[in-house]
């Protein structure tokens, strides 16, 4: 079966790695029906990559936050089948060739593979992510099987199912894939997570980024933290987080883990105090 295929990158200050991500992309060998790029109000401007690598640029002055960026790309696609990839990631070879013959099956709304540091990715902040946010320590075994979350960092998803559940949520920062994932679900869409497909970070994480991830990661749609949160967070980053570092002999790890709730928790604080909290729409 032949697919018509759109691929979007979401971007926001990432000049270093987006050559890198656009050429990823197209060594896929897939005729796509358009590149795009949205920028959502960077510093950095990505005007002359994109014209030097023919992709599409859409930008906005102010940041806008990942659900509208997300929601405008779903909106603009001229495919049914959108490749939504970060601007820091790469694709495994034939990452998009052994995703497609999931749509298939009608039900189908989105494909994703697993997460991983690129081996050129050294620096101890980015090793913390590896271990604990995209587990690729883990073994997730040889079978695709039915996820029951979404992620967007490097995903095709079907269109009609996504604006069938009523597209992205534009007002989130964050979290917006999951909450979609969470519509999709109840209206008895499938989401196909295949191990076998790879998706490389090549993103050099510092520790504040690091944290501001592990902030995003676990935040939540309604960014929820009570003290009784604070105190479970408090535990989880002494078991099994610090002590997966200790075994490790990571001490400079186990430093980030130490720190995770209390900067999760200051975070929350920051927000509700400044009226920043997201709101679902």
């Amino acid at each position: 079966m032949r697919y018509s295929i759109s691929a979007h990158i979401p971007f926001f200050n990432n000049i270093d790695t987006l050559e890198q991500v656009i050429k990823s992309i197209s060594s896929e060998g897939i005729n796509f029906r358009d590149v795009s790029i949205y920028d959502d109000g960077s510093s950095s401007d990505p005007s002359s990559i994109c014209k030097s690598t023919n992709t599409t640029l859409h930008q906005y002055k102010r940041n806008k936050g990942r659900g509208f960026i997300r929601n405008k790309a779903t909106s603009d696609a001229e495919s049914d089948l959108i490749l939504f990839c970060d601007a820091t990631n790469l694709l495994s070879d034939k990452f998009i060739e052994n995703a497609l013959h999931y749509f298939e099956q009608k039900q189908v709304a989105a494909v994703s593979g697993k997460i991983s540091n690129h081996p050129s990715i050294k620096n101890f902040s980015s090793a913390w992510r590896g271990r604990h946010l995209f587990k690729d320590r883990n073994d997730f075994g040889p079978i695709a099987q039915e996820a029951s979350s979404l992620t967007t960092y490097g995903t095709i998803l079907r269109r009609s199912a996504v604006l069938d559940v009523g597209n992205f949520n534009p007002a989130l920062m964050h979290s917006e894939d999951k909450e979609l994932g969470n519509r999709l679900l109840k209206a008895g869409y499938k989401i196909i997570g295949d191990p076998n497909l790879t998706v490389y970070s090549i993103k050099k994480d510092t520790l504040f980024s690091v944290l501001e991830r592990y902030w995003r990661w676990y935040g939540g749609t309604d960014e929820k933290f009570t003290l009784k949160d604070y105190w479970h967070a408090i535990k989880a980053s002494f078991r099994p987080m610090m002590q997966d570092d200790i075994r490790a002999n990571d001490w400079k790890s186990a430093f980030i883990s130490f720190l995770c709730p209390h900067y999760g928790f200051l975070r929350h604080l920051y927000r509700k105090l400044s009226g920043k909290i997201q709101k679902l729409s």
